[in-house]
């Protein structure tokens, strides 16, 4: 007994075409809806590590500010945060190589030691670089995780 084909059961084969303009109802356009996804942060983030040179690899960080090597810079410790801003006439410089380095000083004043993990921000907006201890980060997400865990803090 051969298979037979029961027309009213299966569609005809057609042709898909992609369609080349809004979808049609009754000849009118449907607008496309728009979807507001999460907005993307205007900082790009890093985590390095502080070498006992004070050096730290920063290459998408640096990327992202367009920041070159030898370029000059001026640093500052404004609330134990240390504080880069490109700078013609300032007294450090970025090495041939995509790090940063930061000076021993500066490193003591914010508690930041050898082998410490640091956050790095590039704000590109204001075209700056930002270095913050893990500790800092800890602390201004506390809260939030707080919340997370119904209020309780470790």
């Amino acid at each position: 007994m051969g298979e037979r084909v029961v027309a009213g059961l299966v569609p005809p084969r057609r042709k898909t075409a992609q369609p080349s303009g809004p979808l049609r109802v009754g000849g009118r356009g449907l607008p496309m809806p728009t979807v507001a996804g999460p907005q993307q942060p205007s900082a790009t983030y890093g985590i390095g590590r502080v070498d006992p040179s004070g050096r730290i690899s920063a290459r998408p960080i640096l990327h992202t500010l367009g920041w070159h090597p030898g370029q000059r810079t001026a640093l500052s410790v404004i609330s134990d945060v240390l504080v880069l801003s490109p700078d013609p006439g300032g007294i450090h410089q970025l090495p041939d190589t995509p790090h940063i380095v930061l000076p021993f000083a500066a490193r003591t004043r914010c508690g930041i030691h050898t082998g410490d993990p640091v956050l790095l921000v590039a704000d590109p907006d204001r075209d700056l670089l930002l270095i913050d201890t893990m500790t800092a980060l800890d602390h201004a997400l506390a809260p939030r995780h707080a919340a997370l865990r119904g209020g309780e803090t470790p």
